[in-house]
């Protein structure tokens, strides 16, 4: 059968779908070839999914998604192709696309950041160049700088208070500068570079100790955080990405095994399921009305259904043993 790819959208004579029916974009590969199919093209609707396998989308194809998608990741569509094992990439999103890093929109933000909250705008291009230079990081899989501009957009979306915003905005900037997997002082490390930067930049001194007060709460796993609303808020944003379409979600599902490479795979799946299902154990993975109403139902779906898959098998049939020993 033959797939058609035009300006109006694609499909068969029987069945089309329209562009604009469209709401993300991704490609799943598989570890089955290379005599076998291993590269699938995923296209979440608003009312369903269609997967194509990758023979269906040739050169003249992907033209035509390019043209059609704005801000369509060529860089992930390549990393895709070079595949060779299970995994997922999202390479368009209808809204987020849009807000991908650009080091030119990114730094005058954090200059106006700066600005906004008293320090010198003319100095923080040096304090930019630092934290692009940390989320550019080669081991860095999720922790990224995708994380981050995800971070910073949907603090936009959060339209909180402007003092508030500018709290939750620095230490978003700040809340994985320092990311070593296996280390366990990552968040107070990064707080302390948070520190040294806003005196050197001249923020006041309450504005950066209430923003390092929010990136050690990052932590997740050091028991409940206090609820203060800047840190609540940046809390919802960095846990966002439960809550996000299920393409994106199980990139962040491997991409985080990536990070964590060098740990035993069952080691890390027993310790991962625990904290999944820790979340879903909660009364509620958000704190802020904007996360509940904006996350909490996708995020229990998402990660529910991640547990429910052959990829956590080993941490339900463990679960189950310990109980029946208990």
């Amino acid at each position: 059968m033959t797939i058609e790819f035009d300006e109006h959208g694609f499909g068969t004579g029987a069945r089309r779908i329209r562009w604009d029916e469209l709401t993300a974009v991704g490609i799943r590969t598989t570890a089955e070839g290379p005599f076998r199919e291993d590269v699938y093209w995923q296209f979440l609707l608003r009312d369903g999914a269609v997967e194509l396998p990758g023979s269906a989308v040739d050169g003249a194809a992907l033209d035509v998604l390019q043209r059609r998608l704005a801000g369509m990741d060529s860089l992930k569509v390549i990393a895709a192709m070079g595949r060779a094992e299970e995994r997922v990439f999202r390479v368009w999103h209808i809204e987020e696309s849009s807000g991908r890093w650009d080091d030119a929109r990114f730094g005058a933000r954090f200059a106006g950041l700066v600005a906004r909250l008293g320090g010198s705008a003319a100095q923080a291009g040096d304090a930019f160049t630092r934290l692009r230079a940390a989320w550019s990081g080669k081991s860095r899989r999720y922790h990224d700088r995708e994380h981050l501009a995800e971070c910073l957009n949907e603090l936009e979306r959060a339209r909180a208070e402007p003092a508030l915003a500018d709290t939750a905005e620095l230490a978003l900037w700040y809340h994985d500068a320092v990311y070593e997997p296996r280390a366990h002082d990552c968040e107070e490390r990064s707080a302390a570079l948070l520190l040294e930067d806003a005196a050197a930049l001249g923020i006041p001194a309450d504005r950066a100790l209430a923003a390092a007060r929010c990136v050690r709460a990052t932590a997740h796993l050091a028991g409940p955080a206090a609820s203060e609303p800047a840190t609540d808020l940046v809390l919802d944003i960095d846990l966002s990405i439960l809550g996000r379409d299920p393409l994106r979600f199980m990139e962040f599902e491997y991409a985080v095994a990536e990070e964590y490479a060098d740990v035993p795979r069952v080691r890390y799946l027993l310790a991962r399921g625990r904290f999944l299902a820790g979340l879903l154990a909660s009364p509620s993975i958000f704190r802020t009305e904007h996360g509940r109403a904006r996350f909490e139902a996708s995020a229990r779906a998402n990660v529910a259904a991640l547990l429910r898959s052959p990829r956590y098998r080993i941490h339900r049939w463990l679960g189950r043993a310990y109980r029946c020993l208990a």
